[in-house]
């Protein structure tokens, strides 16, 4: 698909649809980079033990709570003494910004070139803008 083409959707689409579109890669690239990203992209929760912040059982201990008091993770860390609400809000805040694009990974693959990305990148942020003013 031509850029001329592109710019005639008129609805936002996903990057990794985009890419696919522009044909700069196949849907089988989008699909595996796809799957490393669920994997790398673990749940916040993981990071904290990674990082050493949290222990499995102070994290077996609050989710256990949550699911008896329908609380969240971060008021069920609080009732029990492991954090305070506030800081484990941004701990988890923080954990979920770490994620990685899917557009970092078809590059480390080598199915994109790192100005493929950024061009594609500007590109498609453009498309989404004219697509969508209201969040701008």
């Amino acid at each position: 698909m031509n850029n001329d083409m592109f710019d005639s959707l008129d609805v936002p689409i996903l990057f990794g649809r985009y890419l696919v579109l522009m044909g700069l890669v196949r849907e089988k690239d989008i699909a595996e980079a796809a799957s490393v990203q669920r994997e790398l992209n673990a749940s916040p929760l993981f990071h904290l033990v990674e990082r050493g912040i949290l222990s499995m059982d102070q994290i077996m201990r609050a989710r256990q709570y949550q699911r008896e008091h329908m609380v969240t993770f971060c008021q069920a860390s609080r009732t029990l003494g492991i954090m305070s609400e506030e800081g484990c809000a941004a701990m988890l805040e923080t954990a979920a910004k770490q994620r990685i694009q899917i557009g970092d990974i078809l590059v480390k693959q080598g199915k994109l070139s790192g100005e493929q990305l950024a061009e594609a990148l500007s590109k498609h942020q453009e498309h989404q803008e004219s697509r969508n003013p209201s969040s701008t």
